[in-house]
């Protein structure tokens, strides 16, 4: 915990604690965003495969795919840079967030390799998440506007990197299974699925994680911030939008990207892809890195991501600030708030107990015991059950409460 004025944070990155003597209040505004972006990972994994091609379950699906899962990440960034000072980092705290974010990374891939021997059609994205928190330790005490430039950088240069790579290693594959304790070994293959062909693969996943840490060094607090926060992601959302669009004409369409072999893969008729891919652009033509389809960690698809996380950032935090000037906060703004805090602050544990339940609902011949819309809203409305009577924003999840104490530890030693 931090032992300054600052946002206490949980087991993976996300505010959740009640404030220390002295230190700020929490910013209510980062747990809504997480509980929207928890919400959206489970719409995907709940509506995919479920006969969502069209209509209002299409709808949530196209919205959430790929977005939710970026918002996560990004947040992720966001919850580091609070824990390490937010826009006024010290020496003291940059060592002990370092030290801590340690823990924190090994704790999660151990989790995620754990949560893999479960059967699940989700992909987990737990060890990925532990490896980027890794990534963030030697950062953590650059300036906001050294991140954002890394951010911008990473959005730019790692699609093409991992494009040459896969193409010239011959890794054109699907992300396959989740890693788990199973499939660790051999180990270089492992590696590769989480650094470069996984369905979150590291290497361009740091764009979300320096876009994170970059607005955790702004004064989240001030409405003007915020503002600009969410004007800046719709600029980015709308402009990649407009580029891809662009792209795909010049390229020819769909058609001529999607070729005979990538047919069965992405796209059903031969002029679109589908809703999603496996985290990475198909190697067959270089003018995929322009065209914005979910998790396909092309250029734009980064771009466009980083914009709607932080226009939901920068909204929520917006919206936070304006219903609760008035004292006291009415109850009909104070309860919803409270319900959605509660479980944007232990999305750690919600978000394994969300894996599992999907797996169990699922069964072995990966048909849903229950159909899709009624589960959806059984997941949601469970989480937010479990987050209010588990005590949740004042007392964190119990992972997150465990990897927590496990990381104070370490940074007493």
């Amino acid at each position: 915990m931090p032992d300054s004025p600052g946002e206490p944070v949980d087991g993976d990155g996300a505010p959740t604690a009640p404030p220390l003597p002295g230190s700020a209040p929490r910013l209510t505004g980062i747990d809504v965003a997480r509980s929207f972006a928890l919400f959206g990972m489970m719409a995907t994994h709940v509506l995919l495969g479920a006969g969502s091609d069209d209509g209002a379950m299409g709808a949530v699906h196209q919205i959430a795919g790929g977005r939710a899962a970026a918002l996560f990440a990004v947040l992720a960034g966001v919850g580091l840079a609070l824990a390490s000072g937010g826009e006024r980092p010290t020496p003291r705290r940059i060592a002990r967030a370092r030290h801590v974010t340690l823990v924190r990374s090994g704790a999660l891939v151990a989790l995620g390799l754990t949560l893999g021997l479960a059967d699940t059609p989700v992909a987990i994205i737990l060890a990925y998440y532990g490896v980027l928190f890794l990534v963030a330790v030697p950062v953590l005490a650059w300036p906001a506007r050294r991140l954002a430039a890394a951010a911008v950088i990473c959005a730019v240069v790692t699609p093409a990197v991992s494009h040459w790579l896969r193409g010239a290693g011959g890794l054109d594959e699907a992300s396959g299974e989740n890693l788990s304790w199973a499939t660790l070994f051999p180990l270089v293959p492992a590696v590769r699925h989480l650094l470069l062909t996984g369905y979150y693969p590291v290497l361009t996943w740091t764009t979300y994680l320096f876009a994170g840490l970059a607005v955790g060094r702004l004064a989240l607090r001030s409405p003007r911030v915020a503002a600009a926060v969410a004007a800046t992601g719709a600029a980015l959302a709308a402009g990649s939008w407009l580029v891809s669009v662009a792209a795909v004409h010049l390229a020819g369409g769909f058609g001529s990207l999607v070729t005979e072999g990538l047919l069965p893969r992405y796209s059903a008729d031969g002029r679109t892809p589908n809703d999603g891919f496996y985290g990475t652009t198909p190697v067959n033509d270089p003018w995929w890195l322009l065209v914005r389809v979910a998790h396909s960690g092309s250029i734009t698809d980064l771009v466009h991501t980083v914009g709607t996380s932080l226009l939901v950032l920068g909204l929520t935090l917006l919206a936070v600030h304006a219903l609760t000037r008035r004292k006291p906060v009415p109850a009909l703004v104070r309860v919803p708030l409270r319900m959605l805090a509660a479980a944007g602050s232990m999305t750690l544990t919600l978000y394994c107990v969300h894996v599992l339940a999907v797996g169990v609902n699922t069964g072995a011949l990966r048909e849903p015991i229950v159909p899709a819309w009624p589960y959806l809203v059984l997941n949601v409305v469970g989480a937010i059950i479990i987050a209010l009577l588990w005590g949740a924003p004042r007392r964190r999840g119990p992972l997150e409460e465990a990897i927590v104490s496990m990381a104070g530890v370490a940074a007493r030693g």
